[in-house]
């Protein structure tokens, strides 16, 4: 992998898509760093301060990158716990294996929560700024985009008041 290639990785998850990258991205980031790490002592000022930039924008790429998927597999474990089927097929081996293991935790600790009763929820985008109460005893302030899992009863005022639409999941 190059440092084109990797620019291309960090690009797209900056816009928010979530890809297939290679399960060994983090290892070839860190020996791109090493290998540049070793290098800058033997180079002149002006070099030395290029490689130092190359660095630190690696660095910054590894850690963007690593927030923005680990985002998405937040996201994504708790849209499954939700009972929203996902697809772990974009996810590195061992995001795959934190993504199920929150998975377990979030059904664990909702279980407890819940007493194994299963509270209905619907799944919405909010259209149109609004402020309620919910049946749930929840202050909400939702703003238009917004993608929150609400209880049944205020879901469904709010898609027939035109403050929301269902959001569609396949199960």
């Amino acid at each position: 992998m190059d440092i084109d290639e990797v620019i291309e990785i960090w690009e797209r998850c900056r816009s928010g898509e979530f890809k297939k990258i290679p399960d060994d991205f983090y290892d070839i980031l860190q020996e791109m760093i090493e290998e540049r790490e070793k290098i800058k002592n033997n180079v002149d000022e002006e070099e030395y301060f290029k490689i130092e930039d190359e660095i630190r924008t690696l660095r910054r790429i590894r850690r963007e990158v690593f927030e923005a998927r680990l985002n998405r597999i937040l996201k994504m474990a708790w849209m499954n716990v939700c009972g929203c089927k996902v697809d772990e097929d974009s996810m590195m081996e061992v995001e795959r294996d934190l993504f199920r293991r929150i998975v377990e935790i979030l059904e664990t600790f909702k279980s407890k929560i819940f007493g194994g009763r299963r509270e209905r929820k619907v799944l919405v985008r909010v259209k149109r700024d609004v402020e309620f109460e919910g049946v749930d005893g929840r202050s909400y302030r939702l703003k238009r985009e917004d993608v929150v899992l609400l209880p049944e009863e205020n879901a469904k005022a709010l898609i027939e008041g035109g403050f929301a639409e269902k959001v569609s999941c396949k199960r």
